[in-house]
């Protein structure tokens, strides 16, 4: 009896199989999107109250969609700016009016949580082991197809590793 529970206590601790190539894409591209999206929500709550852009007038609100094989389409959201008067703002126009990006703030937060915790059970449920992108060299092909990926986990260039 003790043998057959040893025999069980040492299988159930063994190792899973390694995750497949086509395990460790799908993987990769679920993360590529959260971090795509993750990216544009940040994007929009840090120019909230941006009034003056490169392409002139207020900056444009962001979106990820028609995300497919882990790369999003970004788009700007066309919702017209908010005009607020402040006739003293170096931006504002013949009337005193100045156009704000029409971002929502709570919404974005909103937004942001819902990713996070998509992400959560995403990293919870991987098929690779936690140091994957830090030392497994098959991360290599996954930060080569999701331009996200490679920005957000591929560490290599600050230590000092090619």
């Amino acid at each position: 009896m003790k043998n057959l529970i040893l025999l069980f206590l040492l299988s159930s601790c063994a190792h899973q199989k390694p995750a497949s190539d086509k395990e460790i894409d799908l993987y990769c591209q679920d993360l590529n999107v959260l971090y795509q999206k993750i990216e544009v929500i940040s994007g929009n709550i840090a120019n909230e109250k941006t009034t003056r852009t490169a392409q002139g007038g207020p900056y444009k609100r962001k979106i990820a969609k028609d995300c497919k094989a882990g790369i999003c389409k970004i788009v700007n959201d066309n919702i017209e700016p908010i005009l607020t008067y402040e006739p003293n703002h170096p931006d504002a126009n013949k009337n005193g009016y100045v156009a704000y990006p029409s971002i929502n703030l709570h919404q974005e937060k909103a937004d942001t949580l819902r990713w996070q915790s998509v992400y959560e059970a995403v990293i919870n449920n991987a098929p690779v082991p936690k140091g994957f992108f830090f030392k497994d060299p098959r991360a290599n092909s996954c930060f080569a197809k999701y331009p996200s990926l490679k920005a957000s986990l591929d560490h290599s260039k600050y230590l000092g590793r090619d």
